[in-house]
C-alpha cells in the first residue's frame, strides 16, 4: 500500500515537474530569449513552437503514464524509471528559474 501511494505521488510530481518546465521554458525562450536545452527538443522549441509544445505538453506526459503503467510488469524498472524522470525534471525547472531570477536581477541592476 505504501509503495502504491509512493508511486502516485512519483507520478504526480513528474508530470507536474513537466508542465512547469514548459511555463519555465516559455518564459525563457520568450521573455529572456534563451534557447531550449535539451537537444532532442530544441529545434522544435525554435522551429515550431505550437509543435514543441504539443510534444511536450501532450506527449511527454503520456510518455510518464505509459512508463508508470510498466509498474506492473516491472515494478523495480518503472519506479526507478519515475523517480529519475521527477528528479530530471525537478533539477531541469530549478535550474530555469535560478537562471531567470539571476538574468532578472542583473538586468534590473541596470535600471539603478
Amino acid at each position: 500500500m505504501a509503495i502504491a501511494r509512493l508511486m502516485r505521488i512519483l507520478l504526480f510530481l513528474a508530470v507536474a515537474a513537466n508542465s512547469v518546465d514548459l511555463v519555465a521554458t516559455a518564459l525563457g525562450i520568450h521573455y529572456y530569449h534563451n534557447r531550449e536545452g535539451n537537444p532532442l527538443l530544441a529545434g522544435m522549441a525554435h522551429g515550431s513552437w505550437p509543435l514543441f509544445v504539443l510534444v511536450k505538453g501532450v506527449l511527454v506526459p503520456l510518455l510518464i503514464l505509459r512508463l508508470n503503467a510498466y509498474r506492473r510488469s516491472s515494478p523495480v524498472l518503472a519506479g526507478a524509471g519515475l523517480a529519475i524522470v521527477t528528479v530530471a525534471l525537478t533539477v531541469a525547472v530549478g535550474l530555469w528559474i535560478g537562471w531567470m531570477a539571476g538574468n532578472h536581477h542583473v538586468a534590473s541592476m541596470g535600471r539603478l
